[in-house]
């Protein structure tokens, strides 16, 4: 594969990206959100764009361009109780399609385990639909599952990171 110049920012750093972001957001998820807008995530985004703790966002530059995003947040599935309780949360990975299966997400979950670590975390959190592209991912990657269950009508997959 040929090398990329990534550059890792907040997102607050680039406040002209958050409806780009968004918009990547609303079209991954947008169907988990039923009567949400593509507006009202890029609010949503705009509050948390900083990265000094979380909710905060992370976006990925590759070669110059705007390539992928991850956001580190205090809770995730507030409303199931597996989950009560554990923090902080990976939410949101996202790689543009052209630059897929080229190293960028693993990039950014490693640069929100040390975020989350920075923070004195033990753990970090995510879930993903089981048997996903993003599972295979998160296990690539050595995190462990920790609960298996049904979630907003998904098989659903807690992992968990142990951070140094």
């Amino acid at each position: 594969t040929e090398r990329m110049d990534v550059v890792v920012e907040p997102l607050s750093a680039h406040p002209d990206l958050i409806a780009t972001v968004a918009a990547w957001h609303f079209s991954e998820w947008g169907h988990t959100d039923p009567g949400g807008t593509a507006a009202a995530w890029a609010e949503g985004l705009a509050r948390q764009a900083a990265a000094r703790q979380p909710p905060g966002t992370l976006v990925a530059h590759a070669d110059g361009e705007p390539a992928g995003v991850v956001c580190l947040v205090p809770h995730d599935m507030p409303d199931y109780p597996p989950a009560a309780g554990l923090t902080p949360w990976i939410k949101g990975l996202y790689i543009v399609p052209g630059v897929r299966r080229r190293g960028l997400g693993g990039l950014l979950v490693r640069r929100c385990e040390e975020w989350a670590a920075s923070l004195g975390h033990a753990e970090l959190y995510l879930y993903t639909e089981a048997g996903s592209a993003a599972h295979g991912l998160y296990r690539d990657l050595s995190w462990r599952d920790s609960h298996a269950g049904r979630y907003e009508a998904l098989s659903i997959t807690t992992t968990k990171a142990a951070l140094r």
